[in-house]
């Protein structure tokens, strides 16, 4: 496996079809917040208290990631293959979320199936 290679959290994210997922979430949330300030003091809180927790695993973990290394990596070689077949299984991850969608509604109209393809 090339040292260049995104580890597979990264590629998972950086697909077209979940980055723009992601994007769509978070906007909607980014929203419902700005418009409710009941829910963004309950968010504000929660987020807050996710940093702190995250903050302690990473700092308790690291020692035995350390000693873990060469497993990760082996682990790591076979997500990245598995992420292949399935890159080349399902081109839809090749696509953002909206193309996706109205791709479906309209093969659900008129009731034909829809192949999609990664745009060139």
């Amino acid at each position: 496996l090339p040292s260049a290679a995104p580890p597979p959290p990264n590629r998972v994210a950086n697909l077209p079809f979940v980055s723009s997922a992601y994007d769509m979430v978070s906007t909607a949330y980014t929203s419902t917040k700005e418009s409710h300030p009941y829910v963004k003091s309950v968010c504000d809180m929660a987020e807050k208290g996710m940093k702190s927790m995250a903050a302690a695993v990473v700092s308790g973990a690291q020692p035995i990631l350390s000693k873990l290394e060469p497993q990760i990596s082996t682990a790591n070689e076979y997500a990245c293959r598995g992420l292949d077949k399935l890159e080349e299984k399902l081109p839809i991850l090749q696509e953002p979320t909206d193309k996706v969608t109205t791709s479906l509604l309209g093969s659900l109209c008129t009731g034909k199936g829809t192949k999609l393809t990664p745009s060139d």
